[in-house]
């Protein structure tokens, strides 16, 4: 019989207005990454690690649509910037 691998865990935050992705690893680790602002792309960063879960941050978990729509919106404009 055929195992399936597990895909990973993705949980979608905002940090200070900042897209970060918290992705679980299939060997029980994790990556963070953070949407680079002048870039638009995915970096990564562990030290947002904590600040997904400090309550002192300005901080929302969002679902991967909502997710998906403020980095489509962000990267417009980092686009219409350069």
């Amino acid at each position: 019989m055929c195992e399936q691998s597990k895909l990973p865990e993705v949980e979608y935050y905002t940090v200070n207005d900042r897209p970060v992705k918290m992705v679980s690893t299939t060997d029980g680790g994790g990556r963070v990454l953070v949407m680079n602002l002048d870039t638009g792309e995915f970096e990564p960063d562990m030290s947002y690690l904590s600040r997904c879960y400090n309550p002192e941050q300005d901080v929302e978990r969002l679902s991967e649509t909502m997710f998906d729509q403020y980095v489509t919106e962000l990267r417009r404009e980092i686009d219409e910037k350069n």
